[in-house]
């Protein structure tokens, strides 16, 4: 659940602090108050991308963040498999928008936008003004039945995206098999002198850089050795010694020359120790000419395959391994291409058999989605409708099976049944998405759901309908609920509302928690056509606000 939101510097909200609670949480306020504002910096912080024209004053950054509780243990498993660390269920998102840069982070750990929705799906479901579209797309079909079937779904569907990615794999084997015969043949001629040519080289690792240092040693034989003689003629004609008998006698009258006897002292066992190296050294370097042949061809040899795979030799490996591989598909083609379809049949009939459950898995459910939907349905003033799920094969399967899934159905007496997607009325899809959301809610992983002004295009009993079902919703999840009808801001178990102020001749929004006391004045004021609340509309406000308690208490 959604512990806290705070919000800096975004649009007319200038600095907020929301701490929302279990169960129902409604926030009301005038039009223009800003809600609309709010629900974008909740969608800020679950990832959506920022624009620099809602920092309400470009010289502060704009700072959005949320703090979610997390019980579910397989989700947080499933965010600490992120490399998010997790302690105590929390998962803090904090996001930074800046002139020149945004910053973007999970529990600390610095994450792209992709990585903070993948977290927040498993969270949180927001439901828009404009989701209700979702219902348009027969796509979005097959994903309300399976949600509503659960887990048995996602063990088959699981299993189906593996089979389907395994037949992937393997389908596009078959490419290897699609050759003319003389080029097979001629690409096994290629590829065994190639084997043959990085076999017999048998090219070991970094040995390139140490015949290049042998090569320059062997190359510079002679110069090295003219070197050290020169080294040791100018070292033999030093006079150390006699230096040695003139400090000695100095020391005689001022022994505080005693460190200088020391010091030519460790010098001329320095210079005779060098010597005896550069004697037994010097012999080394006599001039090898078939070593230097030998070093030089190597070098060469090993060059020149190197060359040829970008002078990499973890590549010229690899590239050995591979070209084995095809060496042996390419020799053994028949006995290769026959496994390949023996593997892609298998497979498919794997594949087949895991679409067929499912679809019968569907086809099963679909019973009771129907029935559940049109009881909920008929609750919200649907008196006469009828609805059905229909299912079509498709002529290969998907990662979804083999199904093409179909709400279809019929609002009023007389009226043919009609795919969901044809129904025009905005305020009927928003009941028909309430309706399912709440046969769903049992089936939800997400802890929260948000839902901006799930009440377009209705009022009334229907009103009243709807606050009950959100109340059942939020008896098993958090809801937080943008409305303007007084019926659904009664059933609050939390009000916040929204308002709008001038300060220093900028406007902003400022979000107040109610208390009782407030939560009456501010259902009358959605009750009341105007500010004045008299003591009827207050009245009415509290018998409004004492129903909903009762049905609470009741339900």
């Amino acid at each position: 659940m959604i512990e806290e939101l705070t919000v800096k510097n975004f649009a007319l909200i200038k600095e907020a602090n929301i701490e929302f609670r279990d169960n129902l949480n409604i926030l009301t306020g005038e039009t223009g108050s800003g809600k609309s504002i709010l629900i974008g910096s909740i969608n800020l912080a679950l990832g959506k991308r920022a624009s620099k024209e809602l920092m309400r004053n470009e010289d502060e950054d704009t700072v959005v963040s949320i703090v979610f509780k997390e019980k579910n243990e397989m989700i947080l498993e499933k965010i600490k498999s992120m490399d998010i660390p997790v302690e105590d269920g929390k998962v803090l998102i904090y996001r930074k928008i800046t002139k020149d840069k945004n910053v973007s982070k999970i529990n600390d750990v610095n994450c792209t936008l992709n990585r903070i929705k993948e977290v927040t799906e498993l969270l949180v479901d927001i439901y828009g003004q404009h989701d209700s579209d979702d219902l348009r797309k027969n796509a979005k079909h097959i994903e309300f039945l399976d949600d509503y079937i659960g887990k048995e779904a996602i063990t088959y569907k699981t299993n189906i995206l593996t089979y389907y990615n395994e037949l992937k794999e393997e389908t596009k084997k078959l490419e290897n098999f699609d050759m003319d015969e003389n080029l097979r043949l001629r690409e096994i001629d290629l590829l065994k002198y190639e084997i043959e040519e990085l076999e017999k080289a048998n090219i070991k690792p970094n040995e390139e850089e140490e015949l290049e240092k042998e090569f320059k040693i062997l190359s510079n034989a002679k110069n090295i050795a003219e070197n050290l003689y020169k080294a040791k003629e100018i070292l033999e004609n030093s006079n150390i010694s006699n230096a040695i008998v003139e400090i000695k006698s100095a020391v005689k009258f001022d022994e505080n020359l005693k460190n200088i006897l020391d010091q030519l002292f460790d010098a001329e066992s320095i210079m005779d120790d060098s010597l005896k190296t550069i004697d037994k050294t010097v012999n080394q370097y006599d001039i090898d000419e078939e070593k230097l042949d030998k070093t030089t061809k190597r070098l060469n040899l090993v060059r020149s395959i190197l060359q040829k795979y970008n002078n990499s030799i973890d590549k010229a490996i690899n590239s050995l391994n591979d070209k084995k591989e095809r060496l042996n598909l390419l020799v053994n083609y028949e006995e290769e291409k026959s496994c390949v379809l023996n593997n892609i049949k298998i497979i498919n009939d794997k594949l087949n058999d895991e679409c067929e459950k499912l679809s019968e898995l569907r086809k099963e459910k679909a019973i009771s989605f129907e029935k559940n939907l049109i009881e909920e349905l008929i609750d919200l003033g649907f008196m006469d409708v009828k609805f059905n799920i229909s299912f079509d094969k498709k002529q290969n399967p998907t990662t979804d099976g083999f199904d093409d899934v179909n709400f279809n159905i019929s609002l009023n007496p007389g009226e043919k049944m009609r795919n969901l997607s044809d129904v025009a009325s905005g305020g009927e899809l928003s009941r028909i998405m309430l309706s399912i959301k709440t046969i769903l809610s049992n089936s939800f992983n997400t802890s929260t759901l948000i839902f901006d002004e799930i009440d377009a295009g209705i009022s009334g009993i229907t009103a009243g309908k709807v606050a009950t079902k959100l109340n059942r919703i939020a008896k098993n999840h958090q809801v937080i609920c943008i409305t303007h009808l007084p019926q659904i801001a009664a059933m609050a178990d939390n009000h916040f509302v929204i308002k709008k102020f001038v300060e220093n001749d900028r406007t902003i929004t400022k979000i107040n928690d109610l208390d009782l006391d407030g939560m009456i004045k501010e259902i009358g004021r959605l009750i009341g056509s105007n500010e004045n609340l008299t003591e009827t509309v207050l009245a009415n406000a509290k018998e409004l606000k004492n129903l909903a308690i009762e049905e609470k208490k009741n339900g």
